[in-house]
């Protein structure tokens, strides 16, 4: 086979390799291609660079001889694709190392600046096609872009190259530029989110979608000025399957060759992405709101766990848990049961509480429910009336409706009233109040408490029963906290709390 037959067909193989990227089967039918070339050929044990490559070094020494237009080339950090001897890999044909998220911000960066390169692509050429005064209005802006790109790690301004692309149609490159500013804003998005997936995964899927729209309309924006496929596009790619493989993420479109991104669309995906991170930066706000209402019920329950609370303080505190929950915090987010589950028990009888704090205390109670006796539980002085309702109550049944039975508290309750049984019958919503009454006509019962801060029942009927067996009705609209009890039983029935 003659060399230039040789040339020629290395030309075609390379130029079929490029196009090859990101399709396997292609790839696979260019080995067996090479394959039967081998048998033909012989090539010599160390091949010279190959024409295009002399052009481009040629090229490069004639054009700028001090001062290129681009960084040097960085050293690959990638593993070539297993090669048939004697043929060798087109530049940018390599199978690239994984790449992490830290590497985003590098590629975001790159990508901004090759934008600009980009524009100063079609501006140079056209202030050169008017006649512009090279040292005054060109080589200043040359030097600049050189040393920003320079500063970057791994940047290399291809489109600046002297053996980068020369389209007819100049605006071309506006497409190039906008796809690369697509694709930078897309990853300012995804730096934002990377970080905890779970808690706005779906906004996360959604930016992913973006991503393959930005790095395809990219790839095909650089395809039409006639470059070769971009080294950060390529990197951006091999992320986005890794990570959508990774989270298990089905990307839809635009991840094959077959179904391209328009270029000429960048203008609406950037206002797509914008409009993404419109709702990120409105997660952003909501988030600082809730840590400054978060942080000022915190301060208000503190003052009150700490003895210097008022009745001020318990009222900024049900105003602070509104807010939360009508913001969408879940009334059972553990952070407001950390706060409040010290103070419910303590919380004045004459408080109003409005619907939201009512479901957190449900919650509340709910979990208090599951959980053993503190190992030290913090003593409370014990109140004479404590001391004189358990003179009344002293070896007798109470019957408690509602609430959760919490087994701590249940038996604090009878300990403190000295009782012989403490029977504790938890309430739900719908729930009939027919089943109370035969605990109610129990002969040895002697009181029956209301607590209807965790009750969903009418205490009328409740109260009905007491009168027909005649038992002592007490309505609890307090905690369990055994003085709060012991005050609302002397109030109720003319006791000396009376």
């Amino acid at each position: 086979m003659s060399s230039e037959l040789e040339t020629a067909l290395l030309a075609l193989i390379r130029r079929l390799a490029s196009i090859a990227i990101g399709d396997a089967e292609l790839i696979a039918e260019l080995r067996r291609l090479a394959q039967q070339f081998l048998k033909l050929t012989e090539p010599p044990a160390v091949e010279e660079p190959g024409p295009a490559e002399q052009a481009v070094e040629a090229a490069a020494a004639q054009e700028l001889p001090a001062e290129p237009v681009f960084s040097e080339l960085p050293p690959p950090r990638h593993e070539p694709l297993p090669t048939a001897p004697g043929i060798e890999v087109p530049i940018g044909w390599v199978r690239r190392l994984g790449v992490s998220d830290a590497d985003l911000q590098r590629i975001e960066n790159r990508c901004r600046l090759k934008a600009e390169g980009a524009r100063w692509a079609a501006t140079r050429e056209r202030r050169l096609g008017e006649g512009a005064d090279y040292a005054l209005e060109i080589e200043p802006a040359d030097r600049d872009i050189i040393a920003r790109a320079k500063a970057l790690e791994d940047c290399f301004l291809w489109m600046n190259h002297p053996s980068g692309p020369t389209p007819h149609d100049l605006s071309l490159w506006e497409d190039v530029a906008g796809c690369f500013d697509a694709v930078a804003l897309v990853l300012s998005l995804l730096r934002q989110l990377v970080g905890d997936v779970e808690k706005n995964r779906g906004l996360f899927e959604q930016t992913l979608d973006l991503v393959a729209e930005s790095q395809s309309a990219l790839r095909m924006a650089v395809d039409a000025v006639g470059g070769r496929p971009d080294s950060d596009q390529d990197k951006v790619f091999n992320w986005l399957r890794r990570t959508a493989a990774e989270q298990q993420i089905f990307v839809r479109r635009f991840m094959r060759l077959d179904d391209p991104a328009d270029p000429a669309n960048w203008h609406g995906l950037q206002e797509r992405i914008g409009a993404v991170d419109a709702q990120i930066e409105g997660l952003r706000k909501q988030e600082k709101q809730r840590a400054n209402m978060l942080g000022k019920g915190k301060y208000h329950a503190r003052r009150i766990v700490e003895g210097q609370g008022s009745e001020e303080d318990w009222k900024k505190v049900l105003a602070a848990v509104e807010s939360l929950v009508n913001d969408g915090m879940p009334p059972s987010n553990s952070v407001l049961r950390d706060m409040l589950a010290p103070l419910v028990d303590d919380m004045p009888d004459a408080l109003e509480t409005p619907p939201g704090f009512q479901r957190v205390l449900a919650e509340i109670d709910r979990f208090l429910a599951t959980q053993a006796a503190p190992s030290a539980e913090v003593s409370r002085e014990i109140s004479a009336e404590v001391q004189e309702v358990a003179g009344l109550l002293e070896n007798k049944v109470v019957v408690l409706i509602g609430g959760e039975r919490r087994p701590h508290a249940h038996e604090a309750f009878k300990s403190a009233f000295k009782l012989k049984e403490m029977v504790w019958i938890s309430t739900r919503e719908h729930e009939s109040v027919d089943q109370f009454e035969s605990y109610v006509a129990r002969a040895d019962v002697a009181a029956v408490l209301l607590a209807i801060r965790w009750s969903s029942h009418s205490y009328g009927e409740v109260r009905d029963y007491c009168l027909k067996h005649g038992k002592l009705f007490v309505r609890l609209p307090g905690g369990y906290n055994p003085n709060q009890v012991a005050h609302q039983i002397l109030l109720q029935t003319g006791g000396s709390g009376a």
